[in-house]
């Protein structure tokens, strides 16, 4: 049995996550728990809260299975003499699995409640995600089926993430250590609140680049045991989940 619709779970795990964040906004605000929320606050009190837990949960474990996929495919476009190389995918490939644990701590330890581990897999789920994505995007320049435009787009948006988390960072800290008052803290505050957002969204979308792709490989069973194969001009490249 052979099923070709690898593409698609990028795609879902894009949609589940927009869609789970915008009904917690909506919940978050339309009840009045907060005006202009970070994301950790939309899931302080209930039930906000537990759909929080379950947006993410959800998203680490299929965080997880696409970033393996991926990683099967950038072996798969590799040569054996290439060890180097393969050793940087290995590595990133656990750099992604930190991802999915911090994010699943994240989901699980409200910044009310338990706020440290809260902020250690949130840090570790947004800046590790974000090398992850900077380095992926500059090795698939020359392994992607993706069109030269797409390869630009992708490199363009993890840079952009980054910087847009580096002002989150700022202007975290610049409240958290109360170094501004009055309306200095409101420009810092805000300024920190969108550059969260405006880099979680860049981190989402930069996971649609991945469709191109997917769509190329194929998942086949038989009595030797699950294979991720190429099926990109009829290339008989396979190797062993």
């Amino acid at each position: 049995m052979e099923i070709r619709g690898l593409a698609l779970l990028p795609i879902l795990w894009v949609l589940w996550t927009l869609l789970g964040v915008c009904v917690l906004i909506a919940l978050t605000v339309i009840s009045g728990h907060q005006k202009y929320p970070y994301i950790s606050h939309t899931g302080i009190t209930f039930p906000e809260s537990v759909i929080y837990t379950v947006i993410f949960l959800v998203n680490s474990f299929f965080g997880a299975i696409i970033a393996y996929i991926q990683y099967r495919f950038m072996i798969i476009q590799s040569e054996p003499s290439e060890k180097r190389f393969i050793i940087c995918q290995k590595i990133l490939l656990i750099a992604s699995w930190i991802v999915c644990i911090g994010n699943a701590v994240n989901a699980v330890c409200s910044v009310k409640t338990h706020p440290t581990p809260h902020r250690i897999g949130a840090g570790l789920a947004f800046f590790v995600l974000a090398i992850y994505n900077l380095c992926q995007s500059v090795y698939l320049y020359k392994r992607s089926f993706s069109s030269r435009c797409m390869c630009h787009f992708r490199l363009a948006a993890a840079l952009v993430t980054i910087v847009l988390l580096l002002i989150f960072v700022t202007g975290m800290c610049t409240t958290f250590f109360q170094l501004c008052y009055g309306v200095c803290w409101t420009i810092f505050d805000m300024a920190g609140m969108i550059g969260e957002w405006t880099g979680f969204v860049g981190l989402i979308m930069h996971q649609l680049t991945n469709y191109t792709d997917f769509k190329s490989l194929s998942l086949k069973f038989s009595r030797e045991g699950v294979t991720i194969c190429l099926r990109e001009k009829n290339q008989a490249t396979k190797l062993p989940v």
